[in-house]
């Protein structure tokens, strides 16, 4: 069976090499590769069609999911932006927000980005409009976008959770994330938000 084959490949030692040269034949490899993905909660899995060849497959749980975030507030909650997205943050002035074609606007580094209010697209309250403002500039095709926040909290390393099955149709939204203060935070999917 192909679990029995399966158990013979990933035996320390094994080696279906004729000779033992510096890379092969050494009988090191898949019994490694089972270690490992065992170790890490999960299982190796082999499929054999004859004729065909041999698929293998590792089953991982979905909370090894790590990114590195950028973490911001919006009113009041905390929102979680891969940093794979993140081009630059920057803090802006009201008075540098303006309008071109009912559509608002900043010039940063004499680059005009258009301007989302990241409160807007989720649909909840704004804070006060005055004063300064930090953005998050996020690179989407074919340019940039410059996110409005309340805050940023900084950068940290989260493990993605899943949505649960109510929440997984909801735009605008990759999974969630516990931080280190036991608050639930939501991570966003800028491409989708933005869309």
């Amino acid at each position: 069976s192909d679990d029995e084959v399966l158990r013979i490949l990933t035996t320390p030692g094994f080696s279906s090499a004729r000779t033992v040269d510096g890379v092969s034949g050494r009988g090191v490899g898949l019994d490694v590769v089972k270690s490992k993905v065992e170790s890490l909660g999960g299982m190796l899995v082999m499929q054999t069609r004859k004729g065909e060849g041999t698929t293998f497959a590792m089953k991982l749980p979905l909370t090894l999911a790590i990114i590195q975030a950028l973490l911001v507030k919006v009113s009041g909650d905390v929102y979680a932006i891969p940093l794979g997205a993140v081009a630059e943050t920057a803090v802006i002035s009201s008075y540098e927000v303006k309008s071109v074609s009912n559509q608002e606007v900043i010039l940063l580094r004499d680059q005009t980005l258009p301007l989302v209010r990241l409160s807007r697209c989720l649909g909840l309250p704004e804070e006060n409009g005055h004063g300064t403002f930090p953005v998050v500039v996020v690179e989407m095709a074919p340019r940039s976008v410059a996110i409005a926040v309340d805050e940023l909290l900084g950068q940290q390393e989260i493990v993605i959770t899943t949505l649960d099955r109510f929440l997984k149709g909801i735009r605008g939204f990759g999974g969630a994330t516990i931080l280190g203060t036991g608050e639930v935070a939501l991570i966003l999917d800028i491409p989708s938000l933005l869309s």
